[in-house]
């Protein structure tokens, strides 16, 4: 998503400056790719192609009057430059983000103003965006800023970054969000909301790749003292995530941390992350009647993450009864196009539980599930995944192929 991104040491160079070069050269750059102007259409008759390079790259300090003849070319008013960066609006939409508080992200949208364009209100669109799901808008948010991300200061880089890398989270692909993450590892900003946030995303990424060193550091950063402000309702889904790690080994001791939580004072989408990752928790100590039961009384089957985990749980409970009513609940149900990551393994059980054919439910998984990490590698469903394609492969005398498979080596052709 970002190019180069091996180059990206360079832009922590960049130093902070009380004048407006920057936003000159964030300009100029923004507004010459974006007319697919080459660097020596827009520099003819003013100045040299070399001095104008350096100038988008804020790389030096440049003179006004060709500061004025570069904007009068494309037709930009270099009286107004600034005038429309809403005061502190990046830092107060982290915030935002952060406590939950969609609302007031929803207001600075609203508040942006497009007749000159500033990087400052592309990162409010991007964590608008995000937020809205609309992955396409998105997406070329991102493309902008990177085309011009050699002039982006040092607090730029951060809620930059940690749009790119929510990204990621948010569609489930940790590996690229860890490759991005590792870039981040030594870095501070002066916003200590943006930071709580990246550590945040450093805990979740550890926890789905496993890497447990990495869990246990971000764990320890975001319940030190120095971070008290971190918001209560994320330090719970953190605990929750860090105790289902420990669950398996030591559930009687973690069911008394989560037996008695309340909901009451969670922000909806905050209660439904506690909610599941309690859920989850207890599936580890073979409490599935439990689970069953709070999905199906409090209608929890209607938000796909939940429906998907009620398949999984009458997959372990194995009982026809409940596997029938969990596929009555379900099928013909309608989930929001996100959810794919869900909608997939729903699709796949129910395959499964209605008894379709085994070659039917077989070209599904290989052509729906097997080729995409992101949804085969769920930290649940990959259980039932790999299950199903070992059988497969042992049933067809296939034992090098399940033996490679069982270890992992992706290099072997799919049988």
């Amino acid at each position: 998503m970002i190019s180069k991104i091996e180059k990206f040491d360079l832009l922590l160079g960049n130093k902070k400056v009380s004048n407006k070069a920057y936003l000159y050269a964030q300009i100029i750059k923004n507004e010459r790719l974006r007319r697919k102007m080459t660097l020596q259409e827009m520099a003819r008759g003013i100045c040299s192609i070399s001095y104008l390079c350096k100038f988008e790259k804020n790389a030096i300090s440049v003179d006004e009057d060709y500061i004025k003849a570069i904007f009068e070319r494309v037709d930009l008013d270099y009286t107004k430059v600034g005038s429309n960066i809403i005061h502190n609006g990046v830092n107060e939409v982290i915030k935002a983000y952060l406590y939950g508080r969609n609302d007031d992200i929803n207001h600075f949208y609203t508040m942006i103003d497009d007749s000159l364009f500033n990087v400052q209100n592309y990162l409010i669109k991007g964590f608008y965006y995000l937020l809205q799901n609309q992955f396409a808008d998105f997406k070329n948010i991102i493309k902008t800023l990177d085309n011009i991300k050699d002039t982006l200061q040092l607090e730029d880089v951060g809620p930059f970054m940690f749009l790119v890398v929510e990204y990621y989270i948010r569609t489930n692909q940790f590996s690229d969000a860890s490759k991005y993450l590792q870039y981040l590892d030594k870095l501070t900003f002066e916003c200590q909301e943006i930071n709580w946030l990246i550590y945040e995303q450093q805990f979740i990424t550890g926890y789905h790749l496993k890497n447990f060193s990495m869990v246990n550091k971000y764990f320890n950063k975001l319940m030190t003292q120095l971070n008290i402000g971190f918001p209560n309702q994320r330090q719970l889904i953190i605990k929750l995530m860090m105790l289902d790690l420990n669950a398996k080994q030591y559930f009687k001791e973690v069911e008394q941390e989560i037996r008695n939580l309340s909901f009451e004072n969670l922000e909806n989408q905050f209660s439904l992350d506690v909610r599941y990752w309690k859920m989850v928790i207890l599936l580890k100590g073979d409490c599935w009647f439990d689970v069953y039961d709070e999905i199906y009384e409090q209608k929890l089957y209607h938000n796909a993450r939940f429906a998907a985990l009620l398949l999984y749980t009458v997959y372990l409970l194995d009982d026809e009864n409940y596997i029938n009513e969990a596929c009555e609940l379900i099928t013909n149900k309608l989930y929001d196009e996100n959810d794919l990551l869900h909608q997939r393994f729903i699709q796949f059980m129910l395959m499964k539980f209605k008894n379709e054919k085994k070659q039917v439910v077989l070209d599904f998984f290989k052509s729906e599930i097997l080729p995409h990490p992101t949804i085969s590698q769920h930290h649940l469903y990959h259980e039932v995944y790999n299950q199903f394609y070992l059988d497969y492969l042992v049933a067809s005398a296939k034992y090098k192929e399940a033996f490679y498979y069982s270890q992992g080596l992706k290099k072997i052709p799919i049988a």
